[in-house]
C-alpha cells in the first residue's frame, strides 16, 4: 500500500472510529453507517490538515469514495 493510500485510510478510520480493515478503496459515503455528511467534512478537513493543502469545492463535490480521496490527494501533491 502506498504512503498516501495508507494515510488517507488511517484518517478515515480515525474520524469514523472504525477498524482500518473496514476501509477499502471502494468504500463510499454511506457504505458505513458512521460515514455521514458531518463525518465526510471531518474526513476532508483531516486530509487537508495532514497534507497541508485545501481541496477546491469542485474536487470536494466529486469525492464519493476512498479512491476518489486518494486520487485527489495524489493529484494535488504531485504538482
Amino acid at each position: 500500500m502506498k504512503k498516501v493510500e495508507a494515510k488517507v485510510k488511517e484518517i478515515i478510520a480515525s474520524v469514523l472510529k472504525v477498524p482500518a480493515e473496514k476501509i477499502q478503496n471502494d468504500t463510499a459515503i454511506g457504505d458505513l453507517p458512521e460515514w455521514d455528511s458531518l463525518h465526510h467534512i471531518q474526513i476532508i478537513s483531516g486530509v487537508e490538515r495532514e497534507f497541508n493543502f485545501r481541496f477546491t469545492p469542485d474536487v470536494i463535490m466529486d469525492i464519493e469514495d476512498v479512491e476518489d480521496i486518494i486520487n485527489a490527494v495524489e493529484t494535488r501533491t504531485s504538482k
